[in-house]
C-alpha cells in the first residue's frame, strides 16, 4: 500500500513539472493533486475524486503534451470530463503549433470509443471542432476492427440530426469507399434531397439473367422472366442494354444481386450495334440483329421492337455507340 501510495506521489510530481503549475508543498497528498485537476485524475487507471476544487477552476495549462493520460484496466475510462452550467466545455483544446491535435485518442481494446460525448443542456455540442489552417480537419476518425464506425451520432431531442455538416466553400460532406460497389452512403431509410445531380447519365434495374454477359449487350426477355442475350432480329421481347456504369440503379438488395446484372431502361449507354441493314445514322430507331447481343437500324418499325435512338453513327461492320433507351 505504502508502495503504491509514493509511486501516485511520484506521477502527481511528474504532471506538475510537465504541466507547469506549481504549489507550496504543504505534505498533504489531496492538497498536491487539488492543484493539478478540477475534478480526478487518473494514474495507470486507478481514480482519485475531488468533487470540491477551486484552487485550478479552468484546468490544466502547459506546453509540450501539458496531459496525457493512459489506462490498461477495463471499464476504466483515461479522462472523464463533467460538466453541468451552462456554456461549459468538457474538454477545450487549443493548438497552434503544426501537425498538433487539439485531442488525441486511441483505444485497442474492445467496445472502447475514442471520444464518446453526451449533452443535454440547450446549446451544447458533443463535439465541437474549429480549425484554420489549410489541410487541417476538424475531425478525424480512424477505425479497423469489424463493426466499429468512424463516426456515430445519436439524438432523440425533436429536430436535432445525428450528423449537421455545412460548408462555404465545398462539400458539405463527402463520403467514400474503396470496397469494390460500396456505398460512400448507406441507409435502409429514404433520402430526401432537393435535387440530385449524377455524372452517369442511364437508369438502370437489376435482371436476372441467363449467363454472363459484358456491358453494351442488347438483352430480351426469355422463359420465366429471365434475360438472355438477343438473337432474332426484330424481336418483341428486347428489354434493354446491359448497363456499363449506371446513374441510377434500381432493385438493389442489401445483400448483394448474385445471378443479375444491370440494364439500361432509360438514358444514354454504350450499346452493341452493327450495320447489317444500314449505315446507322444519329437518331435513327434501333432494333434486335440476327447477330447475338447487337442492335441494328429500324427499316420498318414494329410496336414493341424499338429498342432505342442511336446518339451516334456507324457506316459499316459493328461498333459500340451512345443510344438512348427508348422502349416501345
Amino acid at each position: 500500500m505504502e508502495k503504491q501510495i509514493v509511486s501516485i506521489l511520484v506521477m502527481l510530481a511528474l504532471v506538475c513539472a510537465i504541466v507547469g503549475i506549481g504549489t507550496a508543498s504543504t505534505g498533504n497528498q489531496n492538497n498536491t493533486t487539488q492543484s493539478v485537476l478540477n475534478n480526478s485524475i487518473s494514474v495507470n487507471g486507478s481514480a482519485a475524486a475531488h468533487p470540491d476544487i477551486s484552487s485550478v477552476p479552468t484546468g490544466i495549462y502547459g506546453t509540450d503534451n501539458p496531459l496525457s493520460a493512459s489506462t490498461t484496466s477495463n471499464n476504466i475510462d483515461a479522462i472523464t470530463a463533467s460538466t453541468t452550467g451552462d456554456h461549459s466545455d468538457g474538454v477545450d483544446a487549443y493548438t497552434t503549433g503544426s501537425c498538433s491535435h487539439g485531442v488525441y485518442s486511441y483505444t485497442g481494446g474492445g467496445n472502447s470509443d475514442g471520444v464518446y460525448a453526451i449533452t443535454s443542456g440547450v446549446g451544447s455540442d458533443g463535439v465541437y471542432a474549429k480549425t484554420s489552417g489549410s489541410t487541417s480537419h476538424g475531425v478525424i476518425a480512424v477505425t479497423s476492427g469489424a463493426n466499429a464506425f468512424g463516426l456515430v451520432g445519436y439524438t432523440y431531442g425533436p429536430g436535432a440530426w445525428g450528423v449537421y455538416a455545412n460548408s462555404d466553400k465545398s462539400y458539405g460532406l463527402y463520403a467514400s469507399t474503396n470496397v469494390p460497389n460500396g456505398y460512400g452512403i448507406y441507409t435502409p431509410n429514404y433520402i430526401y434531397a432537393k435535387g440530385t445531380k449524377i455524372p452517369n447519365s442511364d437508369i438502370a434495374e437489376y435482371m436476372p439473367v441467363t449467363e454472363n454477359v459484358t456491358p453494351g449487350t442488347v438483352m430480351v426477355i426469355a422463359k420465366g422472366g429471365v434475360l438472355h442475350p438477343s438473337s432474332i432480329a426484330n424481336d418483341t421481347h428486347v428489354a434493354g442494354i446491359v448497363s456499363t456504369e449506371p446513374g441510377v440503379t434500381l432493385g438493389t438488395k442489401e445483400t448483394g444481386n448474385p445471378g443479375e446484372e444491370q440494364i439500361a431502361v432509360a438514358g444514354r449507354v454504350p450499346c452493341k450495334v452493327d450495320a447489317s441493314n444500314g449505315p446507322v445514322e444519329e437518331g435513327d430507331l434501333l432494333t434486335t440483329s440476327n447477330n447475338p447481343g447487337y442492335a441494328m437500324k429500324v427499316v420498318d418499325p414494329k410496336p414493341g421492337t424499338i429498342l432505342g435512338k442511336a446518339m451516334g453513327t456507324l457506316e459499316s461492320g459493328t461498333g459500340t455507340i451512345e443510344v438512348l433507351v427508348t422502349l416501345q
